[in-house]
């Protein structure tokens, strides 16, 4: 594999910057979408959260979330790494950047009205699997859409690096899957409310 043609796939700045300020802007819908709702909808979160950390409590598996971790991030990873043979396969990958976000931006809304400062302590302990997962998807984004809308995609050297970003994605998301049925779920233990 040539050198340049991974520069040549990653090269591109400007796609990492959308790609974040999409996942910025899915967030601020996702904690405005929960503030402005009803108090209906409010009930309902407040008793899904509930039950959530009812069922934490009881049966912390970890090998289960990491099991659930994996397939979503993996499923992400595929969308994205499709979405990359077709033209048009940025709206796709920018979809799916809005959505990660609003659901980042609705989850932190949620734990912060109804858990305070506790709910702050929730949302820390999930970090380290954020601070791994999220780089890795916004580069993975970038060098996606750079692929779409590149007309020598289907050069060898091209698709050779592509895989090789796909790989290395996968490895990462891996890594952040572990963190998440390990780490989180202990550090979570700790400030879950009782």
């Amino acid at each position: 594999m040539k050198k340049g043609s991974i520069s040549e796939m990653g090269g591109s700045s400007v796609w990492i910057y959308a790609a974040l300020f999409l996942l910025a802007a899915g967030t601020a819908a996702g904690s405005v979408y929960l503030m402005r709702s009803g108090a209906e909808t409010a009930e309902g979160v407040r008793a899904y959260l509930a039950r959530f950390f009812e069922t934490f409590a009881a049966n912390k598996n970890n090998a289960a979330v990491f099991k659930n971790s994996l397939v979503s991030n993996l499923i992400c990873a595929g969308i994205i790494f499709t979405a990359g043979f077709f033209r048009f396969g940025c709206i796709l990958t920018g979809a799916l950047l809005l959505r990660r976000g609003f659901v980042m931006g609705f989850t932190a809304a949620s734990f912060f009205k109804f858990y305070g400062l506790r709910g702050m302590f929730i949302m820390l302990s999930t970090m380290p699997t954020v601070l791994i997962t999220i780089p890795a998807m916004l580069l993975f984004s970038a060098v996606s859409v750079n692929f779409s809308l590149n007309r020598e995609r289907k050069e060898k050297k091209f698709i050779f690096s592509y895989i090789f970003f796909l790989i290395l994605t996968i490895s990462i998301f891996c890594v952040a899957s572990l963190s998440e049925g390990y780490l989180t779920t202990t550090f979570m233990g700790f400030a879950s409310p009782k």
